[in-house]
């Protein structure tokens, strides 16, 4: 699992999502703007928790590997969210449809964004 650190506080989740969150960071044009993604995380207790965070091209935030003997949260969703936003902002422009639908594999919906 990894903490993630941002704006004073910090949550742990696990090693994918960690990885993907910040690699959508990096992948944000100069100029985008925020968005607010739910990404599961563990509690100090060791229960799975939702939090919110809001983040855009100039968030920064750290990662930090960290032992932990909960159970990690199911990420699934998530990861493929985070990985399906990727793509969507580093494709290039005129994408086949065959590779535009893609997207649908990761539940990304552009009408969702509008």
């Amino acid at each position: 699992m990894k903490r993630i650190s941002y704006c004073g506080e910090s949550f742990l989740t696990t090693n994918c999502t960690a990885d993907a969150l910040l690699e959508l960071v990096v992948a944000f044009p100069g100029g985008h703007d925020s968005e607010l993604l739910e990404l599961p995380a563990v509690n100090s207790d060791g229960d799975e928790m939702v939090v919110q965070v809001v983040v855009g091209p100039s968030s920064e935030l750290i990662s930090i590997p960290e032992a932990c003997a909960a159970a990690e949260p199911d990420t699934i969703n998530a990861v493929a969210y985070l990985r399906g936003r990727i793509l969507a902002l580093t494709a290039p422009s005129d994408m086949t449809y065959a590779e535009a639908s893609t997207f649908a594999e990761y539940g990304w919906d552009l009408q969702d964004q509008l």
